[in-house]
């Protein structure tokens, strides 16, 4: 099972800064089709950092990227994913047309 097209997200060497802090520093990872995938480890680990890359919803710094096929932000592989955010706390961060913008990103 080892065949290109069974895999459905890779990240080989995913690098993701901010000023000076090094949020993912080269991560390598694969599922394949109809596996179950967990990301684990501690608070401040890059595990939603690396979520978010995937999702195409932050552009990363180094490595490579790919999501059923396509490049996350690129190739808008969100409207073939399933995607339920963590937390919708999003108007302390975002303006209301950044916030209808984002959700209206995840479909065509």
């Amino acid at each position: 099972m080892n065949a290109r097209s069974d895999v459905a997200l890779s990240c080989r060497g995913l690098v993701k800064k901010y000023a000076d802090v090094t949020a993912v520093n080269g991560v390598d990872l694969e599922v394949h089709r109809g596996e179950c995938f967990g990301l684990l480890g501690p608070n401040g680990a890059g595990k939603t950092t690396t979520i978010e890359i995937l999702e195409g919803l932050t552009h990363y710094d180094a490595g490579d990227v790919s999501v059923l096929g396509g490049r996350p932000v690129e190739d808008r592989v969100r409207a073939k994913m399933g995607i339920a955010l963590q937390e919708t706390q999003l108007p302390e961060k975002l303006t209301v047309v950044e916030v209808v913008r984002m959700f209206r990103s995840f479909y065509r």
